[in-house]
């Protein structure tokens, strides 16, 4: 069998689905994608000193995306409007890993983000730093496409 070597992570795309959502600039990072569970340890009966651990309900951590601060301001415009009417208009977003010549490779489908919240990042006088743009989304589920 041939050696398999993992991807590199430096290629990805992400896309939001849904034509109300239009951004003109790729992103720098994409952060916090995956998922967690808490376990209950319950004792058996009977025997001392042996217990099972259970799992629970689980939850998805927020996706963080990162980007350069352009003109562009779709993405601050959509935030601006969760925060302030306080009504979600949710989208699903496809974030691709991509090969040496742009092909997907693998996929993870998010459904249902809202953005929780939109940092444009540090202003610094002794610095030649880009400035970057973080948004950071609660989403209901995502699978691996």
């Amino acid at each position: 069998m041939p050696q398999q070597f993992p991807y590199s992570a430096h290629r990805f795309g992400v896309y939001f689905l849904s034509p109300l959502f239009r951004f003109d600039a790729g992103f720098q990072s994409v952060n916090g994608l995956g998922f967690s569970y808490e376990s209950e340890t319950h004792a058996e009966g009977g025997i001392s000193g042996y217990s099972h651990n259970l799992t629970n309900r689980g939850s998805y951590n927020n996706l963080t995306l990162s980007r350069g601060f352009t003109k562009d301001q779709g993405l601050y415009l959509w935030c601006e409007a969760t925060h302030n009417t306080m009504q979600t208009m949710p989208a699903n977003i496809l974030v691709s890993l991509l090969d040496n010549q742009g092909l997907p490779i693998k996929n993870w489908l998010i459904f249902h983000a809202i953005p929780k919240s939109w940092s444009p990042g540090d202003l610094e006088a002794s610095t030649s730093k880009i400035m970057v743009e973080s948004v950071s989304f609660s989403y209901q589920s995502f699978i691996l496409i």
